[in-house]
C-alpha cells in the first residue's frame, strides 16, 4: 500500500514451473501428426509465455504479456484440451495473500487450463493494481495511469468471478473464491474513482463537479467495506486494507459533503452549509481515527493530512456559525433531512479485451476439436455412404458376372467350333498372370496374421498398461485411505477402456472377414490355378468339343448377344467411371470451412444436419446414377436371357458339357481372384492404418499413465513431507514392571533400569 495515498496494490500469485512441451508434442502428434514440424515453434512461443508470466515485468509491458498468454491459453483450449483426460499438465499455484503460502500449504494443483487460465488473469489485475498504486498522483500523468490501471484490475477481478471461477470443479486457493474477487473488484473500481475525484481536483473543476465525484467514490468504498468484511483473511494484510476502506468511506464523505457545502453557501442557504459542515466534520474525525496517518489527500490544490482538511473544514464552520449567529439566524437543518448529493460515478471495470494488437494464436493451423470430430463424423458418414453405394455396383456386377457366366458368355459365341481357345478366356488369363496370379494371392494371405497379431499385441500392451495405473491408484488408495486426494483413475480412464472394447470388437470382425476370404479362396483355388500358368497349359486344361452350326436364327441371336455383351462393355466402363468419382472426395476443405465458420459463430452448431445437406449436395447425383445403372443392368440381363435361350435352341451338333463347364469354372474363378486380390489388399491397407490408430491410442495411454504417475510422485512427496513436519508419536508407557518397580528405586535407579547401558543392550538374549 502506497504510505502517501493509501492506494492498496495486490501481491501476485506464485506459481511453479512446469514442462508443458513434452504433454502437448504427444497428444500433437496423436490428434495433428501432420502438423507437428509445423507448430513446434508455436510450442516453444507458449513455454516462453508460460515462463515470463511467472515473474511478470512491472510495467504495461508485464501486463500485456500476460494479456497475450491468457489469450493464448483461451484460444488453444478448443484445438489443445488441457485436462485430466487429454492433455495431462498439473499447474500449481499459490495463494496472494499468505506470505509463507509455500510453506503453509495454501496452494492448489488442478490439470486444467482453466485454472491456469484464472491463475494468470488474477495476477494480471494484481500486477494492474501494483502499478496503479505505485503512481504519483501529484502528477496529472501520474492520475490518468492510475486511473486506467485500477479500472483494468477490477475489470480483470470481475471477469475471473463472472466468468471463470464459476466454471472451477473447487476453489483451489482463498484469493479465487467469489467473496474475494468481488471484494477486490469493488476496491479496485473505488481507488479508480478515488483517483478520478483526484483529478478533477488539481484540473480546479467546479465544486458542483468534485462533490458528485466525492460522493460516487464514498459509495464505492462503502460496498468494498462490506463485501471486505465478510472475508475471513487472518495472517494477512486483509484486515488493515478494510479499515482503510471504511476510513476513504468517510475521508470521500467529508469532502462530498465540504463541496457540497460551498455550493449551498453559494445559493445563500446558509442553514445547510452549516448543517453539511457539521456531517463533514464528523466524517473526517472517523476518517482520522480510522486511518492512523496511512494516507494524505487532497483539498483545494494542496496535499495536506486528514486532520489538516479537518481544520480547514472546522475554520469553515466556525466561520459559518458566526455569520449564521450574528447575521442570517437560519435554522440549521437535519443532515437526513436535505436532498441526497448528487453522483458521478465514472470509474468502470475495463472489460476483457479478446484481442490485442499484435497478437496472434501460435496454433492458428490447427483445427478446433469439435471442428476436427464434426469433419470426422462427416468422414465417417461420408466413407459408409461411398462403402454402401460401391458395395451396390460390385453385388450388381458380380451378379452380372455370374449370369453371363452360368450362360457362359461371352466364351460360347468364341467357341462354335469346339476347338478354338475363346479369346475372353486368353485375356483373363493374361490378366491374372500380369496381377502375380495364386503366389501374389498367397503373399497377400501370409501377410494378414503377421499384421493382425502386430495389431493384437498393440491393443493387449497398452489396455494392460490402463490396468496396471488403475490397480496401481487403488493399492495406493487403499494405503493412504482419504488422504489420497486425486481422481480416481476408474472415473478417468472409462472412455479409454470403451475405446479399447470398440477396438478389440473391430479386430474381432476382421478376423471373421479374413475367414470369409480364405474360404472363398480355397473353393476357387483351382480355377485360379491353371488362370496363373501360361497361356498353352491354359488351352491345354480345357477339353476339346464338338463343331457346331448355326441356323439363320441363330446366326441373327449371335449377333444380338454381341450387341448386348458391348452393351455390358458399356455399362462396366460406366460404372468404373462412378466408382472413380465416388472416390475422389475432394469436399474435405469446403466441410471443414463450414463448421470453423459455424464454430465461430456459435459453438454449438448441428454437424449431422450440416453434413446431410452437403453429402446430398456432393452425392445425391451419383447415387441417382447408381440406381440407373443397375436398373438398366435387370434390363440388359433379361434382354442377354432371352436371346442366349434363343441362340441355344438354334445350334446343331453336341456340346460336350465338360468344356463349357470348365469354361464356366474358369470365369467364375477369374471373377474370385479379382475379388480376392481387392478384399486382400484392402485387408492388408485396413490392417496398417488401424496399427497407426492403435499406435496412436497407445501412445495416448502412455501420455496419461506417464502423468498420472507425475502426478502420483507429486502427492506422494507432499505426503511424505506432510508426515515429516507432523508432531512424533507420544512415548509409549513404561512396561508394568517398570512402573511397579519405581517407588523402591532412585531417579538414577530407574532410568539405568528402563534404559539399559550399551553393553547390556549388545548381548541381550545371552544368559
Amino acid at each position: 500500500m502506497s504510505s502517501s495515498t493509501g492506494m492498496i496494490g495486490i501481491d501476485l500469485k506464485k506459481g511453479d514451473r512446469v514442462d508443458i512441451t513434452r504433454p502437448l508434442v504427444r497428444f500433437i502428434r496423436g490428434a495433428f501428426p501432420e502438423k507437428v514440424e509445423d507448430i513446434m515453434v508455436g510450442i516453444e512461443d507458449l513455454s516462453k509465455m508460460r515462463d515470463s508470466s511467472l515473474t511478470p515485468e512491472k510495467s504495461e509491458k508485464g501486463v500485456d504479456s500476460l494479456l497475450r498468454y491468457y489469450l493464448q491459453l483461451t484460444s488453444m483450449d478448443s484445438k489443445l484440451p488441457i485436462n485430466e483426460n487429454q492433455i495431462h499438465i498439473t499447474f500449481t499455484w499459490y495463494d496472494a495473500f499468505y506470505k509463507d503460502s509455500v510453506f503453509s500449504g495454501k496452494r492448489g494443483s488442478q490439470s486444467n487450463s482453466l485454472f491456469e487460465r484464472s491463475a494468470i488473469l488474477f495476477n494480471m489485475g494484481a500486477l494492474s493494481s501494483q502499478i496503479a498504486a505505485a503512481q504519483n498522483l501529484d502528477t496529472d500523468d501520474g492520475l490518468k495511469i492510475a486511473a486506467k490501471y485500477f479500472q483494468v484490475a477490477s475489470g480483470a477481478f470481475s471477469h475471473l468471478r463472472d466468468k471463470m471461477v464459476p466454471m472451477l470443479q473447487k476453489i483451489p486457493t482463498p484469493d479465487l473464491s467469489i467473496e474475494v474477487l468481488s471484494s477486490l473488484t469493488l476496491l479496485m473500481q473505488a481507488q479508480a474513482q478515488e483517483c478520478i475525484y483526484h483529478k478533477a481536483v488539481a484540473d480546479k473543476m467546479k465544486e458542483k463537479v468534485t462533490c458528485r465525484l466525492a460522493a460516487s467514490g464514498m459509495d464505492l468504498y462503502s460496498e468494498a467495506y462490506k463485501a471486505m468484511s465478510n472475508v475471513n483473511m487472518k495472517g494477512s494484510s486483509w484486515d488493515k486494507w478494510t479499515a482503510t476502506c471504511l476510513a476513504k468511506q468517510n475521508y470521500l464523505g467529508g469532502l462530498a459533503e465540504y463541496y457540497q457545502s460551498v455550493n449551498a453557501k453559494a445559493s445563500n442557504a446558509i442553514g445547510e452549509e452549516l448543517s453539511r459542515l457539521k456531517e463533514a466534520d464528523k466524517c473526517l474525525t472517523d476518517a482520522v481515527k480510522q486511518s492512523s496517518g496511512n494516507f494524505e489527500c487532497k483539498i483545494g490544490s494542496t496535499k495536506t493530512t486528514l486532520s489538516d482538511v479537518q481544520s480547514k473544514i472546522n475554520r469553515a464552520l466556525a466561520a459559518a456559525e458566526k455569520d449564521n449567529n450574528f447575521i442570517y439566524h437560519e435554522r440549521v437543518p437535519n443532515i437526513k433531512d436535505l436532498p441526497a448529493i448528487g453522483r458521478a460515478p465514472v470509474a468502470k471495470p475495463t472489460p476483457l479485451p479478446s484481442q490485442i494488437e499484435g497478437w496472434s494464436d501460435v496454433f492458428a493451423a490447427l483445427v478446433p476439436l469439435n471442428v476436427q470430430q464434426a469433419a470426422t463424423m462427416y468422414a465417417s458418414r461420408k466413407d459408409h455412404l461411398i462403402h454402401v453405394e460401391l458395395t451396390k455396383l460390385r453385388d450388381a456386377t458380380q451378379s452380372l458376372n455370374s449370369a453371363l457366366n452360368q450362360m457362359n458368355l461371352p466364351a460360347a459365341l468364341e467357341d462354335l467350333s469346339g476347338k478354338e481357345m475363346p479369346a475372353s478366356l486368353l485375356e483373363k488369363g493374361s490378366d491374372v498372370r500380369t496381377k502375380g496370379g495364386i503366389m501374389q494371392l498367397r503373399k497377400l494371405f501370409e501377410e494378414l496374421p503377421q499384421l493382425l497379431q502386430r495389431n493384437e499385441e498393440i491393443l493387449r500392451d497398452t489396455m494392460k498398461s490402463i490396468d496396471d495405473e488403475e490397480n496401481n491408484d487403488k493399492h495406493l488408495r487403499s494405503q493412504f485411505g482419504e488422504k489420497w486426494q486425486r481422481t480416481k483413475s476408474e472415473d478417468i480412464n472409462r472412455n479409454m477402456r470403451e475405446q479399447g472394447q470398440k477396438y478389440q470388437q473391430i479386430l474381432d470382425n476382421a478376423k471373421n472377414a479374413d475367414k470369409i476370404v480364405r474360404e472363398k479362396f480355397e473353393k476357387n483355388f483351382q480355377a485360379i490355378d491353371i488362370l496363373s500358368k501360361d497361356e498353352t497349359e491354359l488351352v491345354n486344361s480345357i477339353p476339346a468339343g464338338g463343331a457346331q452350326s448355326l441356323s439363320q436364327e441363330g446366326q441373327k441371336a449371335v449377333a444380338t448377344l454381341k450387341s448386348y455383351l458391348d452393351q455390358v462393355k458399356l455399362l462396366k466402363g460406366e460404372r468404373d467411371s462412378l466408382e472413380e468419382k465416388f472416390k475422389a472426395g475432394g469436399d474435405t476443405e469446403e466441410i471443414i470451412s463450414k463448421f470453423s465458420q459455424l464454430n465461430v459463430e456459435n459453438n454449438l452448431f448441428n454437424d449431422e444436419a450440416i453434413s446431410s445437406e452437403q453429402l446430398e449436395k456432393v452425392y445425391g447425383p451419383l447415387q441417382a446414377a447408381v440406381q440407373d445403372s443397375i436398373k438398366s443392368q435387370d434390363d440388359l440381363i433379361a434382354k442377354i436371357t432371352t436371346a442366349n435361350d434363343e441362340f441355344v435352341r438354334s445350334k446343331s451338333g453336341s456340346t460336350t458339357d465338360p468344356r463349357s463347364e470348365t469354361m464356366t469354372s474358369l470365369a467364375n474363378g477369374y471373377d474370385a481372384f479379382i475379388e480376392l486380390q481387392s478384399n486382400l489388399q484392402e485387408g492388408n491397407k485396413f490392417y496398417n492404418n488401424l496399427t497407426k490408430i492403435l499406435t496412436t491410442f497407445q501412445s495416448q495411454v502412455n501420455d496419461f499413465v506417464f502423468a498420472r504417475n507425475t502426478e502420483k510422485e507429486d502427492l506422494m512427496k507432499t505426503l511424505q513431507s506432510n508426515i515429516a513436519k507432523a508432531a512424533p508419536p507420544a512415548r509409549p508407557a513404561p512396561p508394568t514392571f517398570h512402573q511397579q518397580a519405581a517407588p523402591a528405586a532412585t531417579p538414577a535407579a530407574a532410568t539405568s533400569a528402563a534404559v539399559p547401558p550399551p553393553s547390556q543392550s549388545s548381548s541381550v538374549g545371552t544368559p
